[in-house]
């Protein structure tokens, strides 16, 4: 009986062991891609062009979908009444003081979750919040959020809030000690954010926001990504770039440029190699999705040559982990279709060229897509201490390719000095296929075509693959010289023997001057 009861004892402990376990096992990837994600429906009043406010709805649009938001963005003036209710939450971004009436007006009955972002917060959101809001000129202000800061931030005219209820992110404190305020506020689904200019540390402070304000909970990283790789700058420069990093313990990205033409030539043999010795230093290699003004491309034949540069990476053993390209690119359906197709891990950039914000439809969210950030933006922010805290969002702080040798040691020294915590990209589940050929990440390992990729012995490719061959009227004058060279030596020689042969002649006849007819001297 007693060993009964010792059974049951053992059996009662480990259940108890057992459960934490349970509850702590990571969600399968079935299960987390389950997950539907936020809809959210973008109304601003304007892009805010040649104003502090240029970008502001571009940088919204790229934080949701890094955050794994599907949003769809429409100007005011093309907002129909009620179709914010087919959305779970609405965002609505004043940019133009003059228009913030006509906004709220427009979205005034919206009852779902609501952040709005600019002067002017609508009347709903005042009373959910206990709003008082004013406003300030000309302002330097230091502005604080989860465990960062920025000093000397000039804001022309700063909308702030005076009086609030709800939970606070972040600080905004002018230098004269007018202004001290949150950075914003936000209670039971209503959020509400005063000021928001992209380029300083209020992008990083707004995606705390939306962060909480969407109920993502997902640790993040950050990774270095290096852009502008192409078969056209040095490769030799960016071979040592690989070998510094790697040197100085630094996991890297480099978003790199396909070649669609001329794929025979030693120049896309070399840009292989070069990549390979990337990939052999511990690089990850994402394959940007050229603009669509980019040599003549069009969405309806790019798909097929993305795949054939795909295929070419894969058969020099080169496993690209996801693809890059600017936002406009992913909120193109038919260019998505035929660019991002390839990969759900996608690094959206900023556009170079301006482009509408608007979308007939929503863009759906990739399953992996950090949040951009340029290093020297993110060198200007200051912290607590030497450990930085954790980014809201993942992200890919960017460095494009240096014009010189002594700006890239600069930029490496910088980076390895600055405590970010680089994380491998490779430690995170990430695929690529073409129509032949893929490439995976799994638990730090890199596969290609599900077997191990060779990261060693692949920057030193056979000699004779990269040698070039000579024109054959080059070869015939090789000849032709070769030939004239040995007819020379024969001459030079058969003329040496000729003079020994004279020189012995003329001093035989020359001793004979001197024996008398009898043979003596």
């Amino acid at each position: 009986m007693s060993r009964f009861a010792a059974l049951k004892m053992w059996l009662l402990m480990l259940l108890c062991l057992s459960l934490p376990a349970a509850v702590l096992a990571p969600v399968p990837a079935a299960a987390q891609e389950g997950a539907k994600p936020a809809s959210v429906l973008l109304v601003y009043d304007s892009l805010g062009v040649d104003t502090p406010a240029a970008g502001s709805i571009e940088a919204l649009q790229r934080l949701l979908l890094s955050l794994g938001a599907t949003v769809r963005t429409i100007p005011s003036d093309h907002y129909e009444p009620a179709m914010a209710g087919d959305y779970c939450k609405l965002i609505t971004v004043c940019n133009t003081e003059d228009l913030c009436g006509l906004l709220a007006n427009d979205v005034a009955g919206y009852t779902g979750d609501w952040l709005h972002i600019g002067p002017n917060p609508p009347d709903a959101l005042r009373g959910k919040l206990a709003l008082r809001t004013e406003t300030a000129s000309r302002q330097s202000i230091k502005l604080s959020a989860g465990g960062f800061a920025q000093d000397h931030v000039f804001v022309s005219r700063l909308p702030f809030i005076a009086e609030g209820k709800g939970e606070t992110y972040g600080q905004m404190a002018s230098s004269e000690g007018t202004v001290h305020a949150p950075f914003g506020i936000s209670s039971g689904g209503y959020a509400y954010v005063p000021y928001f200019e992209p380029g300083n540390l209020s992008e990083i402070a707004i995606a705390y926001v939306l962060r909480a304000w969407l109920g993502a909970e997902a640790p993040t990283q950050s990774y270095l990504l290096i852009r502008g790789v192409t078969p056209f700058i040095d490769l030799d420069r960016l071979e040592a770039l690989s070998e510094q990093l790697y040197d100085a313990g630094i996991p890297f990205l480099v978003s790199v440029s396909p070649l669609f033409n001329n794929t025979d030539y030693p120049a896309m043999q070399r840009y292989m190699t070069a990549l390979q010795t990337v990939q052999s230093y511990n690089g990850t290699v994402l394959v940007n999705v050229p603009p669509p003004s980019s040599m003549g491309q069009d969405a309806s034949i790019l798909k097929g040559q993305m795949d054939g540069f795909l295929n070419h990476l894969a058969e020099a053993g080169i496993a690209p982990l996801g693809m890059s390209g600017e936002l406009k690119r992913a909120q193109e359906q038919v260019a998505r279709d035929a660019g991002f197709a390839f990969s759900d891990t996608a690094l959206l950039l900023p556009n170079e060229a301006g482009g509408s914000a608007a979308q007939s439809e929503a863009v759906q969210p990739f399953a992996s897509s950090p949040y951009s950030l340029p290093a020297e933006m993110l060198l200007q922010i200051s912290r607590g201490n030497k450990i930085w805290p954790a980014f809201p969002v993942n992200l890919a702080v960017t460095l494009d390719w240096f014009e010189s040798e002594a700006a890239q040691d600069d930029a490496v020294q910088s980076m390895a000095g600055s405590w970010l915590p680089f994380a491998d990209f490779k430690s995170g589940v990430h695929r690529l296929g073409s129509n032949a050929h893929k490439s995976e990440s799994l638990d730090g390992a890199l596969l290609l075509d599900g077997k191990p990729a060779d990261l060693q012995d692949l920057a030193n490719p056979a000699e004779d693959e990269l040698t070039v061959k000579q024109p054959v009227q080059e070869e015939s004058f090789h000849l032709l010289f070769s030939v004239q060279s040995r007819i020379l030596i024969v001459l030079i020689i058969t003329t040496l023997m000729l003079f020994v042969v004279f020189l012995t002649i003329g001093y035989r006849l020359y001793k004979k001057k001197y024996y008398k007819s009898g043979g003596s001297l």
